[in-house]
């Protein structure tokens, strides 16, 4: 059971605003939650006497779940499964997630005087683009998160079936050939030096100035995950024998604190039968005080999986969920108990716009101008051009006749209502909101933007550049109906009206068959409005959005 204790503290000369920011986090009306704090047997510091208290700076200070913590000898930011999301697209608030709010969050807690270091679990980047895109920005994106991730003080980080997707090589060519912090590990990867000389360690000893604690950080690659890996180049051993050979050189150094990321779930044995994956590793290797495995649900836990082993010691498994919306504080109190010489003490703190960059911190913010770099790079290497164009189920189906994209504007003549709902509509101006956004600038040149803001973008005569296909910015009649010009043609052909309005009621139409068919429709909007582009499609979202939309034709219907 987690209790949750809401103190409000009032400040004086308060300023109240929509947005709080990590640096706005003491001004106004601040409700510090001391939540997630789990019970985990003698392990979590449940009240840890004797320690400094935390010095909150007046300019940056710490983030509000912490601020009742006594300082942790040492703190481990631990993150997971980024799967490709470097930032909040914007489209829609509040929205979570975003390296450049996680700098914000570490930053708050470096600026305070704690002695911490970030691991990531791996999965970092994306196997496939949005709305079925194929993964032609995978790698820069992979790029720009490890530079953001040292750029934020991560010391290692793991990988799994998504940086091999890349394929592997290819990944660690972009960074880990030439930068060796972040660290990438994996102990049971066969022929590292042969296949991966100087870019894959087996483990790597984190040094964290006045911690006092030494910190080894390995990591393996489940059978199972290993299974998904197609790459002919990347093979995996046994973890007990990787971890075995590990574990003797980390005691050779005098390693304290152990830590194990693992590539794969936390079980898949049927209750009651013998623990695989994670747990298996957690039971036999007490000597790994914490472990992070893969998560199998986009939120985490806020609870760690406490284990209890017979020599007396103790550790946790953590997942952190998907997509970088959360992070793990995992704060490290030494007991000087030789049997279990830690305490642990952690929460899941998400980023919120709570962790905004507030105006004042923008200038030569680390992480922002990445993003405007990686934007600024997809404009100059001409992005928009690699994509190759595929077929519309449209063309498809009618390939003697090859429609192409005509522009909403071919529409008007004979849809005159229908043609006035869509120009009152947010779909009519959607490229606009790319060229106008901000922070990072440059959006109508991102490819995986662009998808979801102009008509038929990644199909034959689709949208390719303003310059070339300027009647196919924004949202069109197109983007649903499809490539419409042998209707245009032949505007009472039956064939052509079945092909390009698959959902238009019938006249006949029951309950049940509307229930249906608006659920057809509610899929292929959410498309584009999925749960992290448009967080406001929630709690009905179609229901309340569709009536704005709806354009019957005729209208009677």
């Amino acid at each position: 059971m987690v209790m949750i204790t809401k103190i409000v503290v009032v400040l004086r000369n308060c300023v109240t605003s929509k947005k709080i920011s990590v640096s706005a986090v003491l001004l106004g009306s601040v409700f510090i939650s001391a939540y997630h704090w789990g019970l985990f047997a003698n392990v979590l510091a449940q009240d840890i006497k004797g320690k400094e208290p935390i010095a909150i700076a007046s300019t940056t200070p710490i983030p509000k779940s912490l601020l009742k913590w006594e300082k942790p000898d040492l703190t481990i930011i631990l993150t997971a499964q980024q799967h490709g999301y470097l930032l909040p697209c914007g489209c829609s608030r509040p929205q979570v997630g975003g390296l450049e709010r996680r700098y914000n969050f570490i930053q708050a807690l470096k600026t305070n005087g704690w002695n911490l270091t970030a691991l990531d679990l791996g999965d970092l980047p994306q196997k496939q683009g949005p709305v079925s895109l194929p993964n032609e920005q995978g790698l820069i994106k992979y790029r720009y998160a490890m530079n953001a991730q040292k750029k934020i003080g991560y010391s290692v980080v793991g990988f799994g079936e998504y940086e091999t997707a890349m394929p592997l090589f290819n990944a660690l060519a972009e960074f880990a050939l030439n930068e060796p912090t972040p660290r990438v590990v994996a102990a049971n990867l066969l022929d590292r030096e042969k296949e991966f000389p100087d870019q894959v360690s087996a483990w790597q000893k984190v040094d964290i100035k006045g911690s006092g604690i030494k910190l080894g950080v390995t990591g393996v690659v489940s059978p199972n995950v290993a299974e998904k890996i197609k790459d002919p180049r990347v093979k995996f051993g046994p973890s007990k024998v990787a971890l075995d050979s590990v574990l003797k050189e980390m005691t050779q150094e005098n390693i304290q604190l152990k830590v194990l990321l693992y590539q794969g779930v936390l079980n898949r044995s049927p209750k009651g039968e013998p623990a695989t994956e994670a747990l298996k590793a957690a039971q036999s290797y007490p000597e790994f005080q914490i472990l992070m495995c893969l998560s199998e649900e986009d939120e985490p836990s806020s609870n760690p999986i406490n284990i209890n082993h017979d020599n007396k010691k103790q550790s946790l498994i953590i997942r952190m969920g998907t997509k970088g919306k959360y992070v793990g504080v995992l704060g490290v109190y030494k007991t000087g108990d030789p049997i279990q010489p830690f305490k642990f003490r952690y929460i899941i703190e998400q980023m919120s716009e709570d962790y905004m960059t507030t105006e004042s911190a923008k200038k030569n913010h680390p992480v922002m101008e990445l993003m405007e770099s990686y934007s600024k790079e997809l404009k100059n290497e001409n992005y928009l051009s690699r994509f190759g164009q595929a077929r519309h189920s449209v063309q498809v189906s009618a390939p003697e006749s090859n429609p192409v994209y005509v522009g909403s504007e071919k529409c008007k003549k004979c849809h005159e209502g229908a043609y006035d709902v869509w120009k009152k509509s947010t779909h009519s101006h959607a490229y606009q909101t790319l060229v106008d956004a901000k922070e990072p600038s440059l959006r109508h040149y991102d490819p995986e933007c662009i998808v979801c803001h102009t008509v038929g973008f990644g199909y034959q005569s689709g949208f390719s550049t303003f310059e070339k296909t300027p009647n196919l910015t924004n949202v069109g009649c197109e983007s649903c109906h499809g490539p419409s010009s042998e209707h245009v043609k032949k505007p009472n052909d039956e064939t052509w009206l079945k092909l390009i309005n698959p959902w238009k009621a019938s006249p006949d139409e029951n309950p049940a068959a509307k229930e249906s068919r608006l659920g057809k429709i509610d899929q292929s909007c959410q498309k584009c409005h999925d749960i992290d582009n448009d967080v406001t499609w929630t709690n009905k979202g179609f229901e309340r959005k569709w009536p704005k939309v709806a354009h019957p034709s005729p209208a009677s219907e």
